[in-house]
Parts: C-alpha cells; sequence; structure tokens
C-alpha cells in the first residue's frame, strides 16, 4: 500500500494554493479587460465574489487572495491526511480539492452576505447569490483536484535499511490551523466589503460636495422637514371692487439688480382691461426653496439701500398701465445653504398668489424689504 510522506502532503497542498490563486487571479485579470474580452472571464469559475476583489491591485486584494490560498492548502492538506488513512491516495487528494475548495468559497460567501445579514437577519442571506462561491469552489476542486492528487501518489522513497518509509502523520495542529484560516477568510472578506462600502461612500461625498459647489444652495433634501407656500395669504379686509383683480391686471417679474453686497428686484402689475383699476398698500410675496418649502425669510415693509419706499397709496392704474414694487435685500454666501428658487406674489394679501422660479441670494433668515406700490410711467425703459 502506497503511503503518503509528509513532503508529497505539503507539495500536494501547496499546488492545490497555487492552483486556486492562478483561477482567481485569470478571472480578475479578465475582468479588467475592456470590451467583450472580460466575457471570457465568465468560463474561468468565479472562486471570490467581485465585490471583495475591488479597486486596483492593493492591500484587500492580496489579502483575499493569499489569505483564500493559505486556507485551501490547509484545509487540503487536512482532508487529504485524513483519506490517506484508506489508502487513496489520488481519490483522496483529488476530492480533498473539492472539500477544500467548497470550504474556503463557502467563507467567502459568508463575507460577503455579511452586511446583509448583519441588517436583516437569516433573511440576509437570500439576498445576492449565497452560495455562489462555495459552489465555483467546488467545480474548481472537481476540475484540478487530479493534479494534486497526482503528487500525492507519486511513489515513496525506498525505505532505508533502518527501517520503513516515513509516513505522513496529520499534525495535530492542522485542524486548528485550517480553521484558523477559514475563520480569517471570512474576517478579511468583511473587512475588505467594509473598506469597499466605505471607499464608495467617500466618492460619493466627494462627487456631492463638488456638485455643492458648483450648485446655488444646498443641494435638495427630500427628507427635509418643511411645509409648502400656502397659495394666499389670510386677507385683511373685503376688496374695493375697483380693484386690479385677476380678471383685470397680472404680475410680472423684473430683473434682479445688484449693488456691492445688495440686491433689488421690481414686480410689475400690468393692466391689460380696458378700464382704469386701483391698487393700495404693499404686494403679499413668499419665497420658496430648493426643497419646496416655504424659505423663513423675515419680511419688512419699507425702502431699503436700493430702493426707496413712497408709502402705502390708493394708486389708479390706467388701463394698459403699470404700477411696481420694489424687494431689496443684503447679499448672502448660497453655499450649503437654503436659498430661494421660486418667488411667489400676489398684489395684495388674500388673493391667489402667482410664482416665478428664479435664483436669487435670498437665504433662510434673511431680511427683504418690500416697497408699497407706485404707479411705473416707464416701466421698460430703452438701453
Amino acid at each position: 500500500m502506497r503511503t503518503l510522506t509528509t513532503g508529497r502532503l505539503l507539495a500536494s497542498s501547496a499546488l492545490a494554493a497555487a492552483l486556486w490563486i492562478l483561477v482567481v487571479g485569470a478571472r480578475w485579470v479578465f475582468s479588467q479587460l475592456p470590451g467583450g474580452a472580460a466575457q471570457v472571464g465568465n468560463l474561468v469559475p468565479d472562486l471570490v465574489s467581485p465585490s471583495l476583489l475591488w479597486g486596483p491591485v492593493g492591500g484587500w486584494l492580496i489579502v483575499i487572495v493569499l489569505g483564500g490560498a493559505l486556507a485551501v492548502a490547509l484545509c487540503h492538506a487536512l482532508f487529504t491526511a485524513l483519506a490517506a488513512r484508506h489508502g487513496a491516495l489520488l481519490v483522496g487528494a483529488w476530492f480533498a480539492a473539492v472539500a477544500a475548495g467548497a470550504l474556503v468559497g463557502l467563507a467567502v460567501d459568508v463575507a460577503s452576505a455579511w452586511s446583509s445579514v448583519a441588517m436583516s437577519g437569516p433573511r440576509g442571506l437570500l439576498v445576492g447569490e449565497f452560495g455562489a462561491s462555495a459552489a465555483a469552489g467546488a467545480l474548481w476542486g472537481l476540475v484540478v483536484g487530479w493534479m494534486p492528487g497526482l503528487v500525492a501518489r507519486v511513489p515513496a522513497p525506498a525505505p532505508a535499511e533502518s527501517g520503513a518509509a516515513p509516513q505522513a502523520r496529520r499534525p495535530v495542529w492542522l485542524l486548528p490551523a485550517a480553521a484558523v484560516a477559514v475563520v480569517a477568510v471570512v474576517a478579511g472578506g468583511v473587512l475588505a466589503d467594509q473598506a469597499r462600502t466605505a471607499a464608495i461612500q467617500a466618492e460619493v461625498d466627494a462627487q456631492r460636495e463638488i456638485e455643492a459647489q458648483n450648485t446655488f444652495g444646498a443641494l435638495p433634501d427630500p427628507n427635509a422637514p418643511g411645509a409648502p407656500v400656502p397659495t394666499a395669504a389670510p386677507a385683511s379686509g373685503d376688496l374695493d371692487p375697483q380693484w386690479c383683480t385677476p380678471d383685470k391686471a397680472t404680475l410680472l417679474k423684473g430683473e434682479p439688480d445688484a449693488a456691492t453686497g445688495h440686491r433689488g428686484m421690481p414686480i410689475r402689475l400690468v393692466n391689460f382691461s380696458e378700464e382704469p383699476c386701483v391698487i393700495e398698500g404693499y404686494p403679499d410675496v413668499a419665497f420658496e426653496d430648493q426643497n419646496r418649502h416655504l424659505l423663513a425669510v423675515t419680511l419688512e415693509q419699507g425702502g431699503s439701500f436700493m430702493t426707496q419706499d413712497p408709502g402705502p397709496q390708493r394708486i389708479e392704474v390706467p388701463a394698459g398701465g403699470y404700477a411696481v414694487t420694489l424687494l431689496g435685500w443684503d447679499a448672502a454666501s448660497p453655499h450649503g445653504a437654503l436659498v430661494t428658487k421660486t418667488v411667489h406674489a400676489a398684489p395684495t394679501a388674500g388673493m391667489t398668489r402667482g410664482s416665478w422660479p428664479i435664483e436669487l441670494d435670498i437665504v433662510e433668515g434673511s431680511t427683504v424689504a418690500i416697497t408699497a406700490w407706485a404707479l411705473d410711467p416707464n416701466p421698460f425703459p430703452s438701453e
């Protein structure tokens, strides 16, 4: 009966580890090829989840490949030594490769599914392709295991006169060493997956920061608290029948103007009817932020650095004529802030507000001065 020496056991298991590295490396190389060439990699068993072999060649790639190879070698040596007790060296070492590949593949599957299990419990194993690496590892062992089997079956050296050929004894440390190696594969895979998740999050955060630098105001947040802009403000009293109501007049947004550190913008009322209409006091104005919520702004009736308030007075707007009110505020940094994305306005409180999308550096907490309505004899002066 053939005997298995320690040298042949180590050589057989080292070959199994080398073949495992070869297949994992080949699969990774094919995955890096551009275009259709990467599809050739589908012919190679996927021994390690792609989520663990992420990024360029680096620390985690080396840890996973070398750690997995060491676990394969130790498991293969353990299973081969057990099979050698029955003298089935070729078949024993062959199926030792199948068992080692499946066991290490299962460790890889556990590592890949760890985050899902941590969040969802055992149901997390149903997410993704749990068991795929174990199946691929078993297939790998079935295809290549004959080669370590041949090494294990190599005839032992002729026995010396002083005694029989040395027969391999299963070292007492082989079982715990193999167990530790398999657990290390799980731990290394979990850490690699966490590092991958952290790298993805860092990339997303960096991209969001770049977008924020190039975006007016903070990025929209669908989960931000807030209330929508009301369609109208409470009325202070009944409207005069001669008032410039929506069936007689409409509001037009003017273009913003700027001075050093200060801003201004007109809002005009045009009487499109064939009869005069009247207007008095101050308009109703509100601001909407990028989250489509009412922006917290302090509104003051009066003038500002760029505007002068004529005071409230009853004015008659002729047919085809214009009245104007001016908004004034101080410039503010929009970076990372809730800013004005839409202006809502009505000729007076109680009327339905119209709106205009416009980006203004009226930010949360700003103070906006509003002048009273006044006739505008020259609403569009020639430049």
